[in-house]
């Protein structure tokens, strides 16, 4: 019976120490960074020059725009943001973000955020909220993996 007991608790013992560690959750410097990270979004944004927009997305990211199809990679999201003609986007003047919420484990963080925003050729500021889910990258920096984007208006009445 003791052989038995032994045998139970050494495989016990063997179960845990193989099983993977608990994520970490994330840090205060952690969200700090991704704070910061939205404000260069946020500062970034421009119609002259997307490159520096584009760049706070990993290359394999996805931009999911209301009404717009799924834009993927680094490169086509650069793309969209500067050729308005060919791709239908909106060309963004500003925005800030408020009721920032940061969850995350990991290298991996999801922010929602309200956001009011501006565009060219529209009146008054835009109501709308988003999603990002961001990857922290080998050099500590965090860049979006995923984004969505969506008005607070309702859809046109058909």
């Amino acid at each position: 019976m003791s052989r038995m007991f032994l045998s139970m608790g050494a495989c016990l013992v063997l179960a845990l120490g193989c099983s993977p560690a608990p994520s970490a959750e994330l840090t205060d410097a952690d969200r700090d960074a991704i704070r910061q990270y939205l404000d260069e979004v946020a500062r970034n944004l421009s119609p002259e020059d997307n490159e520096a927009w584009a760049n706070g997305f990993t290359e394999d990211a996805l931009l999911m725009f209301q009404n717009t199809p799924t834009i993927r990679g680094r490169q086509a999201i650069r793309a969209w943001g500067e050729d308005t003609s060919e791709t239908g986007s909106p060309v963004a003047l500003s925005v800030s973000y408020s009721d920032i919420e940061i969850h995350g484990s990991g290298d991996w963080a999801w922010v929602t955020t309200s956001s009011t925003a501006t565009w060219e050729g529209v009146e008054g500021p835009v109501f709308g909220k988003q999603l990002f889910v961001l990857e922290r990258q080998a050099d500590g920096t965090w860049l979006a993996a995923a984004e969505h984007v969506s008005s607070n208006q309702p859809p046109p009445s058909n």
